[in-house]
């Protein structure tokens, strides 16, 4: 082999062991934000069973971490539900953000119904539309119930949903 040809082998291969160097950190960090980007369902505690009066829902806020792509903020409030308990013992999720909008549904005793103050929105206590523009109804979310050392907790999975269409698809 002339040593020319020998250089020219030694530094292709020199080369390429730099690139792979500098690719693998480089494609780690990219395939992380991609995966910090997307959303999981896990499930929040955010009741006991007892604690709730059958017919009357109560408003609960959910606290987390959230994650985008590039930025990992502190835990804080990322959302809220309505948490209904039935006199049999059942309960119902709705998310408090209002289906037209996504402003903040509120809950008016008086009238038993759901209420959306931006555009006057009303919801029936079961999340069906009573009036409004709203394209659907309220967003029921999936509950459980979770026998923590002989509490039942309430656990909810939380999510967001698409605003403005009448179809329910979470978002993320």
């Amino acid at each position: 082999m002339r040593r020319r040809k020998f250089l020219k082998h030694c530094t292709s291969i020199l080369g390429s062991l730099y690139a792979t160097i500098l690719a693998v950190p480089a494609l780690g960090f990219l395939f992380s934000t991609l995966k910090r980007g997307k959303q999981t369902e896990k499930p929040y505690r955010l009741a006991r069973l007892n604690d709730l009066e059958p017919g009357v829902p109560q408003r609960f806020t959910i606290i987390d971490q959230r994650v985008d792509a590039w930025t990992k903020y502190p835990s804080g409030p990322i959302g809220s539900v309505w948490l209904s308990k039935s006199q049999d013992g059942a309960v119902t999720a709705f998310s408090s953000t209002c289906p037209h909008l996504g402003c903040v549904v509120d809950y008016v005793a008086g009238d038993e119904e759901y209420f959306c103050p931006c555009h006057a929105a009303t919801f029936q206590t079961d999340g069906a539309m009573v009036s409004g523009p709203q394209p659907r109804g309220m967003d029921e979310l999936k509950t459980t119930i979770e026998t923590i050392r002989g509490d039942q907790w309430v656990m909810v999975e939380y999510q967001k949903f698409e605003t403005g269409i009448a179809e329910k698809v979470p978002i993320g």
